[in-house]
């Protein structure tokens, strides 16, 4: 099967779309189908067309990149031209799946599309353009896919956009054996100067709505011996490490934002607790939660929809009220305090990585999926 995966960015552009896209394409492809990738060329210099993990990378001319949205009209010139049996559009940002939908009619292609979370765009103009666009583009965007996918039931049903349509629920996708307990990290912990500290780690890009600020205030209410790691990269770095001198704790922030994919897991192989303090919707699901879940970590998350469903309350974590700097520090020293707790959470965070989001089992349901809209033809 020829299947063209639509996303708006692609590697080297670091996110949870790029890698749920990058993880799935890799995967379709080792099963011997034919896959392209057809993204925004949002950087001079990326090759237009590139042969990767043995699926083929096509990057459209963008006009540019604004809001965070690339403006890849070529997007849609492209994708007759790539001779897809299903496309699988993936949303947001918002005008790539716009110009790939607008290009399909008249093609009888099948197509789904993921929609990984509402829109949203900072400042009174972001959400003027985010408002408008929701109200003009984005209907006729989901009636010409024949599926809409969502990773929760809990966010699809609470997404004014989609309020009316029927959804497909897939949740991401973690590679369980890059992601797995059991690695010795204790040469990096050394290297690193945390030889004797308790640690909780977050992995993610470093922009306002993953929540970073509040986990260092969080830090504050923590005991000395309590540092955190973080790791990843983004328009905030500066200003969280400034943040963190500012609230006394930049002795116990640690700021990674060149962490290399294949170090990332020996990363998460160091903390005792993860914590993800997202705090609004552009978060549908929380990837990094169901990676540090397949290490085995116990995993305290906010309690929003989407990211809630990703474990059960006692189980596999805990939940903690968004934006509570309090909460959020009393649910990580909870786990700290009770080791023994922390580890049988963790355990039962990698069991329900392996039942739900196991990269075999993702790309079954997908596969299923793609036949089904096919033989409906």
């Amino acid at each position: 099967m020829r299947i063209v995966q639509v996303a708006p960015f692609f590697y080297p552009h670091a996110g949870g779309v790029e890698s749920h896209v990058r993880t799935l394409a890799g995967e379709f492809a080792r099963r011997g189908h034919d896959v392209v990738v057809l993204t925004s060329r949002f950087r001079p210099g990326l090759p237009p067309v590139e042969s990767v993990g043995g699926y083929t990378v096509v990057r459209a001319r963008s006009l540019g990149v604004v809001f965070n949205t690339p403006l890849d009209v070529g997007v849609g010139r492209a994708l007759p031209g790539l001779r897809p049996e299903v496309v699988h559009l993936h949303y947001p940002p918002p005008l790539t799946s716009f110009f790939a939908t607008r290009a399909l009619e008249g093609h009888p292609v099948p197509s789904c599309l993921t929609y990984h979370c509402d829109l949203f765009l900072a400042g009174a103009a972001g959400r003027a353009l985010a408002g408008l666009y929701e109200r003009t583009f984005l209907p006729p965007t989901l009636a010409r896919v024949d599926r809409i996918v969502v990773h929760t039931e809990s966010y699809g049903t609470t997404s004014a956009s989609l309020r009316g349509h029927e959804l497909e629920i897939v949740p991401s996708v973690v590679d369980l054996e890059r992601f797995r307990p059991g690695r010795d990290a204790s040469e990096l912990r050394h290297r690193l100067g945390l030889d004797g500290c308790r640690l909780i780690a977050f992995t993610g890009r470093l922009v306002p709505h993953k929540g970073v600020d509040v986990l260092l205030r969080a830090l504050t209410s923590l005991p000395a011996d309590v540092h955190l790691v973080v790791v990843g990269r983004g328009p905030r770095l500066v200003d969280l490490t400034v943040l963190a001198r500012r609230l006394g704790v930049g002795d116990r922030a640690h700021f990674y934002p060149s962490v290399s994919d294949e170090e990332l897991p020996y990363y998460l192989a160091l903390a005792d607790v993860f914590a993800f303090p997202s705090q609004n919707r552009l978060e549908g699901f929380g990837l990094a939660v169901a990676e540090a879940m397949a290490t085995g970590l116990p995993v305290v998350t906010s309690d929003m929809p989407g990211v809630r469903e990703v474990i059960d309350d006692g189980v596999q974590g805990l939940l903690f009220e968004p934006l509570l700097a309090d909460d959020l520090a009393a649910k990580i020293r909870a786990l700290l305090d009770e080791p023994a707790r922390g580890r049988a959470m963790g355990a039962a965070g990698r069991r329900r990585a392996e039942e739900r989001y196991a990269l075999g089992r993702i790309a079954d349901q997908l596969t299923r999926l793609y036949e089904g809209l096919r033989a409906a033809g």
